[in-house]
């Protein structure tokens, strides 16, 4: 009598079992979604902005993913993450996935920026240099004092880390400051005391663990964290400016020799993605509905810029890059 009460158990278990695998399985599966991803410094964009409106527009669910572009370049590459779209900062990233040929379409610029905690002993210097009561020189012996907690991106997975470091190699060299200056304000490029993950650097800063951390403007603009501008020569943000960003270079773990170069928000559809669903949400970002959300955030839209194959690029991709 027990066993038959166990087997009648088991087959109702078995029975419930694949009634909700055939509700949860082929149904959900067939589900369409897109998963989109991106530099860790376009979470507020694409998480709060782009993604969602997309998810209601189209009805097609968003997943989104953040971190260093490199990191997340090499990960996709392996077939660690699933990516249908992949937005990097600059090329060099996208190049890692492997496609041969590549193509990327460039579109927006964000400064380079210090962003601060209000709550820093260090402020009310900050607020002056901001303000420019004070010269931007007076940052580097700032945040070269003693006691400065100062946080940075990974250069060996993130294109900012490395647009930073190269930044106060160029301000040493530009405004003739001590030759020990980047020794004392970074260290090594990979300082274990300030490079954190780039998902998590600004929100040190918001927690007031670090008195200031190197950011893009729509990330400390998004945050609400006040920030010191840098002037163009140091932003790293305009084309324009090439030839002197291009003074400085630095050779970095893991990632090799890199050369100062203006810093663009480019994208692309990774090998093995779903190309329809990928170019539709790539076209929807950089289209009419989506380009508010960059520039509401202070992503400066420039001329568009196609790298690698141009024939490559998708024309849904083309058309929504038309002025």
């Amino acid at each position: 009598m027990r066993g038959q009460m166990r087997g009648k158990r088991w087959r109702a278990g078995v029975g419930i079992a694949l009634l909700l695998a055939g509700c949860s399985g082929p149904a959900a599966a067939s589900k369409p979604a897109v998963n989109v991803a991106y530099a860790g410094s376009l979470g507020p964009v694409m998480d709060l902005g782009v993604g969602p409106a997309f998810q209601k527009a189209q009805g097609i669910a968003y997943h989104g993913r953040g971190a260093g572009s490199f990191g997340l370049a090499r990960e996709i590459a392996a077939h660690a993450i699933a990516a249908d779209v992949f937005y990097s900062i600059g090329t060099k990233p996208i190049q890692e996935l492997g496609q041969r040929p590549y193509w990327a379409a460039c579109f927006a610029s964000a400064p380079l920026v210090l962003a601060y905690s209000p709550k820093s002993p260090f402020a009310p210097a900050l607020k002056a240099i901001a303000q420019g009561q004070r010269p931007i020189q007076s940052l580097f012996s700032l945040m070269a004092q003693p006691g400065f907690k100062l946080g940075r991106t990974n250069p060996a997975t993130d294109p900012q880390g490395q647009a930073f470091y190269l930044m106060v190699m160029l301000a040493q060299k530009i405004y003739h400051l001590p030759s020990d200056t980047v020794a004392r304000v970074l260290g090594a490029p990979n300082n274990p005391h300030q490079v954190l993950s780039e998902t998590s650097v600004v929100t040190q800063v918001q927690a007031d663990t670090i008195d200031a951390a190197s950011a893009f403007l729509p990330e400390a603009k998004s945050r609400h964290l006040p920030y010191v501008p840098l002037p163009p020569a140091l932003d790293f943000a305009n084309p324009s400016d090439q030839a002197l960003y291009s003074q400085v270079h630095q050779t970095f773990p893991t990632v090799g020799l890199v050369t100062g170069h203006a810093l663009r928000v480019c994208a692309t559809i990774p090998p093995g993605a779903h190309a329809a669903t990928g170019a539709k949400f790539l076209a929807y970002s950089l289209g009419a509905a989506g380009r508010p959300y960059w520039t509401r955030l202070g992503y400066e839209w420039g001329p568009p810029a196609y790298a690698g194959r141009h024939a490559s690029v998708p024309a849904v991709v083309r058309h929504a890059l038309s002025p």
